[in-house]
């Protein structure tokens, strides 16, 4: 469904002394119908640029793009729109995509005047309603102004936009980085959801391994604009061979007891959703990247891990 070959992005700056910095280097990976392919990594390893590029908003230096078979990298802004149609993309902030002058209803037919999906306001008005129901608000927020909404709002609002358009693939930028923890598992239960229902295929982009590991059907680790092991979610978290990777399963594992303990009221979820569990263990990463190319394992699919492929 979603193929990126040898993707990298390079920046420069300064004028006497130039700094060259490598924000992606060579990154492949490919995502199957229905699939969630997660990508970990620290803040600034080019998590949100390999995201950009997927979406058009910046040309790969390198490597190229391909969406349901069709390569879409090097297209024109005009001959980008329809694809723009299957693929769209959830940012961190959600508020950053609504404007701050216009109310809700204006956003959220926004994107069907554009591309022409509906010609009617009535047809526009009734597609509205079916999504706000589908992701679980009011359609009483239409005519409200975003600040006068609350995060957890702002982001079904802006998940329900993005299905408007009836799109194949969504590309989540730590959709839920802002939220508070209960929040955050409900957003994720209703994404979970929505995947099944829709048919929908996620690249869902996170410094969080526990909620990746929760959500995702694989996994890969990047550090320094590059992927440093890829694999199973159960072998990322359970049998990690990257030195950056076992750093981040040992985080996540150990951090943020003391504030888990001091949870007094837990909220109710939907049955089966899974999401109690990842609100009692949620907890934040911290970690130093690793240095290592990519290599080879016999036992994963990528890592960077010179030891185990060694061993091998």
């Amino acid at each position: 469904m979603l193929k990126a070959e040898h993707l990298s992005k390079h920046y420069c700056s300064g004028v006497i002394r130039k700094h060259h910095v490598d924000a992606v280097s060579g990154v492949s990976f490919e995502i199957g119908k229905g699939e969630i392919l997660g990508i970990a990594g620290n803040s600034g390893c080019g998590k949100s640029t390999i995201a950009r590029m997927l979406m058009g908003l910046e040309d790969p230096d390198e490597g190229a793009v391909w969406l349901d078979g069709q390569k879409i990298s090097g297209l024109t802004m005009g001959q980008m729109r329809e694809h723009r149609k299957k693929m769209q993309m959830i940012f961190q902030h959600p508020e950053s995509s609504l404007d701050p002058q216009k109310k809700i209803l204006f956003s959220m037919t926004e994107p069907m005047k554009i591309h022409r999906v509906y010609r009617e306001q009535k047809k526009m008005q009734q597609r509205i309603e079916e999504l706000f129901d589908l992701v679980g608000v009011s359609t009483g927020l239409l005519s409200r102004y975003p600040h006068q909404i609350s995060g957890g709002e702002a982001q079904r609002i802006m998940i329900a936009r993005a299905l408007t358009l009836d799109p194949k693939v969504l590309i989540l930028d730590e959709p839920t980085s802002m939220l508070d923890v209960s929040i955050q598992a409900h957003v994720m239960c209703l994404l979970k959801d929505l995947r099944n229902k829709l048919d929908l295929t996620y690249l869902f982009i996170s410094h969080d391994l526990e909620v990746l590991g929760w959500f995702c059907d694989r996994i890969s680790i990047m550090s320094r604009g590059k992927f440093v092991e890829s694999g199973d979610t159960e072998q990322i978290i359970h049998n990690p061979g990257h030195p950056f990777t076992k750093e981040l399963v040992d985080s996540f594992s150990n951090f943020g007891q003391e504030e888990k303990d001091e949870c007094k009221q837990n909220p109710v979820f939907p049955d089966g959703c899974g999401g109690e569990k990842l609100y009692r263990s949620s907890q934040k990463v911290f970690c130093e990247p690793g240095s290592s190319d990519p290599a080879d394992s016999g036992d994963r699919e990528r890592t960077g891990c010179t030891a185990v492929c060694s061993e091998k």
